[in-house]
C-alpha cells in the first residue's frame, strides 16, 4: 500500500504558518508537531535574526519553521538526494529563497573546518541509534561550526542526560511518546546553576 506516498508536514507558526512541506523520502521522520510547538516556544525568544544549521534535515520542517519566525538565514544538510529534492520543491513553490540546500553527509560536512562563521540555533536529529550525539556535538565546537552562544536541539529515543557530556548544560529538555529532546549549550562558568 502507499500510504507512505505523498506525506506532508505542515509549517505550525509565524509568517509561513499552514504552509505543507513535501516528504519524498519513506526514511524521513519529521518531527512531530507537538514536539515542534515545545521547541519553538523554548526558542521563540532567540530566533530572530539568527543563522541556522539543520543537519540531518529531513523534511527541512525545522529549518523553515524558523525561517517563517523570523531567522535571517538557514543551511540544511541531508545526504538524502530524494529529501533535498522535495524541499527545493517545497521551497521554490512557496518562494523561500533564505535556506540553502546541502546534499550531502552531514557527519563529513561537521568534520571540515567552518570558514564562514557559527551558528546561533543547530539541529541534530539523526536516525536513532545510528550516531553517537556526544560525538557529533564535539565536531560542531571542534571544527567551529558553533560557539558558546549556539542553542544545540537534540533529538533521540534515549535519554539525553545519558548522551551528551557533562561538559554541556540542557538548558531545556522533556519526552514525548518514545522521543526524547531538548536543547544544550557548551558550560561557561557563569552556566553553573
Amino acid at each position: 500500500m502507499s500510504a507512505q506516498k505523498n506525506r506532508k508536514v505542515r509549517i505550525i507558526g509565524g509568517k509561513h504558518k499552514g504552509i505543507m512541506l513535501s516528504v519524498e523520502d519513506e526514511q524521513v521522520k519529521p518531527t512531530p508537531d507537538r514536539v515542534r510547538e515545545t521547541l519553538f516556544n523554548w526558542l521563540s525568544p532567540n530566533i530572530e535574526g539568527t543563522k541556522i544549521l539543520e543537519l540531518f534535515g529531513g523534511s527541512g520542517c525545522l529549518s523553515v519553521e524558523c525561517f517563517s519566525r523570523g531567522s535571517s538565514s538557514a543551511l540544511y544538510v541531508d545526504s538524502s538526494k530524494k529529501a533535498c529534492a522535495a524541499l527545493k520543491d517545497s521551497l521554490t513553490q512557496y518562494k523561500i529563497d533564505a535556506i540553502k540546500i546541502y546534499c550531502r553527509d552531514s557527519i563529513k560536512m561537521i568534520q571540515e573546518e567552518n570558514t564562514e562563521g557559527c551558528f546561533d540555533i543547530i539541529f541534530i536529529d539523526p536516525p536513532y541509534g545510528k550516531f553517537e550525539l556526544n560525538e557529533i556535538i564535539e565536531k560542531l565546537y571542534e571544527n567551529n561550526w558553533a560557539n558558546d552562544a549556539s542553542l544545540i536541539y537534540l533529538e533521540s529515543n534515549k535519554c539525553l542526560d545519558q548522551l551528551v557530556s557533562s561538559k554541556y548544560q540542557l538548558v531545556k529538555d522533556s519526552k514525548a511518546g518514545n522521543v526524547y529532546y531538548g536543547i544544550l549549550k557548551l558550560k561557561t562558568p557563569n552556566s553553573e546553576r
